[in-house]
């Protein structure tokens, strides 16, 4: 797992407000890391009320929401902090795609972690976790289609022989769904040469279970 330290940032405010919002920040982290959730997002959340676009505050928000398992909310904060510029765009990006894993949504977690490979190829941690959610979404499409296989057997052991020839496909739907599969893996194989590309090498020595995924924290 990949610790994030808080990071500083740039604060067009005031010297004073500027020490407030520090302030407010180390409170916040403090909480995060005293597992007080809820009182870290009330720090994150008094900074927003005066500064909306603060980056480090939207992620850290995010955090809160993801530990405290308010997927949604948590979406909310990382997909504000990946459209700001800043140092935090990239573990926004990964972090989001995180959210929507956790959330039972597989395909917008797959192109949110596309999205922090493409970012920053070097990722380690990126890359584990779309190709888990990318072999999972393969399983599910594979065991739909011997479940359509199996049921189309069955459909033909019960009726007449028939010349299908010259007609349309009899799963069009199922069609669209291999089509896509092929497009996802194309789009995988894409990011896996840039990621070669750069020299990457998953760690032989690393103990990292084949079935979890892995998130960024400080």
């Amino acid at each position: 797992m990949k610790h994030l330290c808080v990071l500083p940032i740039l604060l067009l405010l005031a010297p004073a407000a500027q020490a407030g919002v520090r302030a407010q920040l180390r409170q916040g982290g403090q909480f995060y890391n005293d597992q007080k959730y809820g009182s870290a997002l009330n720090s994150y959340q008094e900074i927003l009320k005066e500064d909306p676009a603060n980056q480090q505050a939207l992620f850290n928000a995010g955090n809160a929401y993801y530990r405290l398992n308010e997927y949604t909310l948590a979406e909310e904060a990382y997909k504000q902090a990946a459209e700001l510029t800043g140092d935090l765009s990239q573990d926004a990006l990964f972090n989001l795609g995180n959210a929507y894993y956790r959330a039972g949504d597989r395909q917008k977690a797959i192109e949110s972690y596309k999205k922090a490979v493409l970012s920053n190829p070097k990722d380690k941690e990126a890359i584990h976790n779309l190709q888990l959610a990318l072999q999972q979404e393969q399983q599910k499409n594979d065991n739909q289609n011997n479940n359509n296989n199996q049921s189309q057997s069955s459909d033909n052991q019960s009726q007449p022989n028939q010349d299908n020839k010259g007609q349309a496909p009899q799963n069009p739907q199922q069609d669209k769904q291999d089509k896509q599969t092929q497009l996802d893996k194309s789009a995988a194989d894409r990011v896996m040469s840039m990621a070669k590309e750069n020299e990457y090498r998953r760690s032989a020595s690393s103990n990292r279970q084949p079935d979890q995924t892995v998130e960024k924290d400080w």
